[in-house]
């Protein structure tokens, strides 16, 4: 092979690889949680056909596993242990470090893990303000309050945390109705009802999205099943 020739085969071969770096995802996880280690971690998503297919695998060994794959699109994926549903994380180029332990779960190092998780926790610090409130409400009766202090003292602290959570919310989708993370975000919001209706929070969410949103087959779905419950009747939430 001529020397020019070597050189420009080496060329090609460098951005080949190159390109391929850039569409790579390696994830690196951490796992601390009871009874995970020796267990199948999978990386699953859902065709279109609502079926779910393995995308990687591997096995926790010393508290650690790794997986890598490329990324032809940008996904909302699914880690199972085994076959159960743990955690969503985006499939997206870069490294993404997971870390799955007794208390929480985190994904971070990739854009849009980092935000998500970032709403997750933010999500997560207010449902256990809520929590916290209900308890606060049986340690009141306990001690003997007014029923009237305790209806308005949980009421007032009610509203503001619940404003505080729809904020949240709406924000996250409204901030990515262009990516998977306003369908991830909806459909977090849709799968916490018991049937798809619509409530006050999901129509604020749908008034204010660009057609591409409306347009999305888990969006449009949720809208026409919406519908037909509301033309039987079917009684709209508050939230």
């Amino acid at each position: 092979m001529r020397p020019c020739h070597f050189l420009f085969f080496l060329s090609t071969c460098a951005l080949a690889l190159l390109a391929s770096c850039k569409n790579a995802c390696w994830i690196e996880g951490i796992a601390d949680a009871s009874n995970i280690e020796g267990r199948t971690i999978r990386l699953k998503a859902v065709q279109p056909d609502g079926e779910w297919y393995v995308i990687d695998s591997c096995d926790v060994t010393h508290g650690a596993f790794s997986m890598s794959c490329g990324v032809d699109s940008v996904m909302v994926t699914t880690l199972c242990v085994g076959d159960v549903p743990l955690m969503p994380v985006i499939l997206e180029p870069g490294r993404i470090k997971v870390s799955i332990t007794n208390l929480s779960l985190d994904a971070e190092g990739t854009p849009l893990n980092d935000e998500l998780y970032d709403f997750l926790g933010k999500k997560k610090e207010l449902d256990k303000q809520v929590a916290d409130l209900g308890r606060a409400e049986s340690r009141m009766i306990m001690n003997g309050n007014s029923d009237y202090y305790i209806h308005h003292y949980v009421d007032s602290v009610y509203a503001v945390l619940s404003s505080s959570m729809q904020d949240l919310v709406v924000g996250f989708i409204g901030d990515n109705y262009s990516n998977v993370l306003g369908v991830c975000g909806f459909s977090m919001l849709s799968n916490g009802l018991p049937y798809p209706v619509m409530t006050p929070l999901i129509r604020s969410v749908l008034d204010k999205a660009p057609s591409s949103f409306l347009q999305n087959p888990i969006v449009s779905e949720f809208v026409d099943a919406a519908k037909v419950n509301s033309s039987r009747g079917e009684t709209a939430f508050s939230y």
